[in-house]
């Protein structure tokens, strides 16, 4: 393309007002010394070797997926994609891959080395790639913070590999709430989860035949060490779990979730897995995990939607004992709060009765809710502080 024909402007981010302008002689300049190879090969390119010859290279097309390579690049970086019928030079790829005008584009190959131009772009280039990062990671941060990443469900079920195991015995929590909650011991296997206790992560998604009626559908597992190993809980790479909450489908599935809720008009959100097993064990079925002591919008706009469902207007907030469960507990009344609802945090250091000798305190040995016996548990739902 000649120096002169209209450079099109297509979506990118717009360079600041003190940026030094590229002139149509240096786009010239970029296209006759293009290092063509390292421009394929840093847009990222999948070059498809058998096809491809020294200097005629194939790869596969970078504007959807396909199985047959069908995109051709040659000397001066000339392409054309066979695929939507398509081609260029090395200025118009990048327009087409990253946005913006001609003039943009060859600015970025500038900045990346794949060719040379009469212009010093240092200064104000990196003034404005200082606003761009900024820019960008304002725009990521908001994005994520109101738009949670979706789970799909997944047909892996890893507890059909496992087992009860003594660990989970001596945490106070019975083979039927393993059963429940999808708990148990992978002792072999190729997954890396093998040697842990594996937590099942479900929620209650409309069923294809009947969308009214929602099914218990698997999205993830994590594990958790038993000898000290780290991490002490793993989780698989994609898997998003400040999108879910713990335990979220006993909510919507369980039967005796919804009266309890109507008879509390609460939610009790705690940290872990074995927080939540420990709840469930003494009768709970109101009681969710958020995955640790940080409680993300995503998890609060569901408790959100959990309690328009079902009546809540309360959720009792019971995290660890320790500092960043105190310090996650307060946060976690702000996003509470945020969606409408009150928030109530078990105070560790309250007296929980009285007794002729005093006020009764819990134990500083007992850390979280899953260091409490079923009894303790269902002793604290029946003075209403869970």
């Amino acid at each position: 393309m000649a120096g002169g024909v209209l450079c099109q402007d297509l979506p990118m981010n717009k360079r600041t007002s003190d940026t030094v302008r590229l002139s149509p002689e240096n786009l010239d300049e970029i296209r006759a010394s293009i290092d063509w190879q390292a421009l394929f090969t840093g847009l990222g390119l999948r070059k498809a070797e058998l096809k491809s010859k020294p200097n005629d290279w194939w790869a596969f097309s970078p504007f959807h997926d396909e199985k047959t390579p069908s995109f051709h690049m040659a000397a001066g970086g000339i392409w054309y994609d066979f695929s939507i019928g398509e081609g260029g030079g090395p200025i118009e790829l990048v327009q087409r891959l990253e946005g913006g005008n001609c003039y943009e584009a060859g600015r970025l190959i500038l900045e990346r080395g794949w060719a040379h131009a009469s212009v010093d772009l240092s200064i104000p280039v990196t003034r404005h790639r200082d606003t761009v990062r900024r820019s960008v990671t304002k725009a990521v941060t908001t994005v994520t913070e109101t738009v949670p990443t979706e789970n799909d469900p997944i047909r892996q079920d890893l507890l059909k590999l496992c087992s009860y195991h003594e660990t989970i015995a001596a945490r106070g929590v019975s083979e039927a709430t393993c059963d429940l909650l999808g708990i148990g011991y992978l002792p072999q296997g190729r997954s890396p989860l093998k040697g842990r206790i594996v937590f099942q992560v479900a929620d209650a998604r409309p069923a294809a035949k009947n969308a009214e009626e929602p099914s218990r559908v698997i999205l993830s597992h994590f594990g958790r060490s038993i000898d000290g190993t780290e991490p002490k809980y793993l989780f698989y790479k994609g898997f998003h779990k400040s999108s879910e909450l713990y335990a979220q489908e006993l909510i919507s599935l369980h039967e005796d979730a919804a009266a309890q809720i109507s008879d509390t008009k609460a939610i009790v959100l705690t940290e872990g897995p074995f927080d939540v097993a420990k709840a469930v064990e003494a009768g709970l079925r109101n009681v969710v995990g958020s995955f640790g002591s940080s409680l993300s919008l995503a998890q609060a706009q569901k408790l959100k939607a959990m309690a328009d469902t079902f009546g809540a207007e309360t959720i009792h907030i019971i995290y660890d004992r320790d500092t960043a469960g105190r310090e996650g507990a307060a946060k976690a009344v702000a996003q509470v709060e945020a969606q409408g609802l009150t928030a109530h945090v078990f105070d560790w250091d309250a007296p929980v009765t009285r007794a002729r000798s005093g006020d009764v305190f819990i134990p500083v040995s007992v850390q979280d809710l899953a260091d409490m016996s079923s009894k303790q548990i269902q002793w604290l739902r029946q003075r209403g502080q869970l």
